[in-house]
């Protein structure tokens, strides 16, 4: 079946002028012409412009997109799983981005304290999570809070804050790493870890990496790499608990 400009154009949801400037890129030029002289677009015409949108939906530059048309011509289904994919690691981002906006939400419907700041610190959070994670580390986090449950996700997330307030307190007073109540805070502190990261030594080194290079989210909260350094000598194995987050968000 072959579909003219107009046609296409509406059945995509596209304008002309889209299909015009495709076309005038190289990215989607119509395999041939009417007798009347009009473009003619067909199957693997309307495939390609299918591969085309979901790069772009993907977020690709079309500068970028060119060589990635003509470097490959899957069949239909493999080109549709892979968009089908790219659809649901938005839509899991967007699930993510949710969850933490209506959390946040619940504390301005309390008219608790802070509520902006924790807006702040949520978004950033997030795209950090985004920056140092890909879609498959993301996931298996993601499957770590559902086994952990609502309710345990919950008091975990106001544990996180008053656990760092504590050993900021502990520091401050100059208490020897040694002291018994120290590394209390420090086992305390690597168990709720756990519940988090699991045993993935490939998350947790990338959760260590992120925290080490992000001075923001030390700087909001209150993980710092001193605070670090003391827990680690609390815990006197050698190597650093990895860094948790305000809220232990995952």
């Amino acid at each position: 079946m072959e579909y003219t400009v107009g046609d296409l154009a509406k059945r995509c949801g596209l304008t002309v002028r889209a299909l015009h400037h495709y076309e005038k890129l190289a990215l989607l030029c119509p395999s041939g012409r009417s007798e009347a002289g009009y473009r003619l677009y067909n199957e693997a015409d309307v495939l390609r412009l299918h591969r085309l949108l979901a790069y772009r939906h993907s977020g690709l530059a079309l500068k970028d997109i060119g060589p990635l048309l003509d470097a490959q011509d899957p069949p239909l289904l493999e080109v549709l799983q892979g968009h089908i994919a790219q659809v649901q690691a938005q839509l899991r981002r967007q699930q993510r981005l949710l969850e933490a906006l209506q959390r946040v939400a619940e504390r301005a419907a309390k008219h608790e304290q802070g509520v902006t700041e924790d807006l702040l610190v949520t978004m950033g959070m997030m795209r950090s999570y985004e920056k140092y994670f890909d879609e498959d580390d993301l996931r298996r986090l993601d499957e770590r809070r559902a086994e952990l449950g609502e309710a345990q996700l919950r008091a975990s997330e106001a544990e996180w804050p008053a656990l760092i307030r504590a050993v900021r307190s502990e520091m401050a007073r100059g208490t020897a790493p040694s002291a018994a109540r120290v590394q209390a805070l420090a086992a305390r502190w690597q168990a709720m870890l756990a519940q988090f990261l699991g045993e993935d030594a490939q998350v947790k080194a990338k959760f260590q990496t992120m925290w080490s290079q992000e001075s923001g989210l030390q700087r909001d909260t209150g993980v710092t790499p001193d605070l670090i350094a003391y827990l680690r000598a609390a815990v006197g194995s050698g190597s650093a608990p990895a860094q948790a987050p305000k809220g232990g968000e995952a």
